[in-house]
């Protein structure tokens, strides 16, 4: 096996507290972004209570549950659940108890997730922002400008 066709990736990672319109109380942990592939693999925190904003999904999501519960609009998921999202999915991903999940994107282009901003606009995290996450310490991570790694876009967009 040539050493470019495998990648370990071990523990620990700092937790990134998301510092974006409506992700208050929700961290990340990106592991890998393979551009080539459009592949993003992370994981996610959300404190009790806590949520993402109504976000369009460009990209499939395969997010399975390792502790606590989440819920959206088409479910709800304990430790061990599974969900697989597709292209279009739209909703509003919530935990009341506090959740983490392990998460991988995949994309046939580079776009990933809109999330829906108050004004009617959607912020666009794409390749650029989750590939700046990819492996940062908190000390790297406080000193990005995440609004400079986004897209904003005047509208909601359709999934393609």
């Amino acid at each position: 096996m040539a050493q470019e066709e495998l990648s370990i990736i071990a523990e620990p990672r700092d937790w990134l507290p998301l510092a974006l319109p409506g992700t208050e109380g929700v961290s990340v942990k990106v592991y890998k972004v393979d551009e080539a592939n459009r592949t993003v693999v992370l994981k996610a925190r959300f404190d009790p209570g806590s949520r993402m904003p109504r976000h369009q999904h460009h990209c499939r999501a395969i997010a399975y549950t390792v502790s606590g519960e989440w819920a959206y609009d088409e479910g709800s998921f304990a430790p061990g659940a599974l969900a697989y999202e597709m292209f279009g999915n739209d909703h509003i991903p919530f935990s009341e108890k506090g959740t983490e999940m392990f998460i991988t994107f995949v994309s046939d282009t580079d776009q990933f997730l809109d999330n829906d901003l108050p004004d009617g606009s959607t912020l666009h995290l794409g390749l650029p922002w989750f590939k700046a996450l990819e492996g940062a310490t908190l000390e790297q991570y406080q000193k990005l400008d995440q609004m400079s790694l986004v897209e904003i876009h005047p509208k909601k967009r359709i999934a393609a």
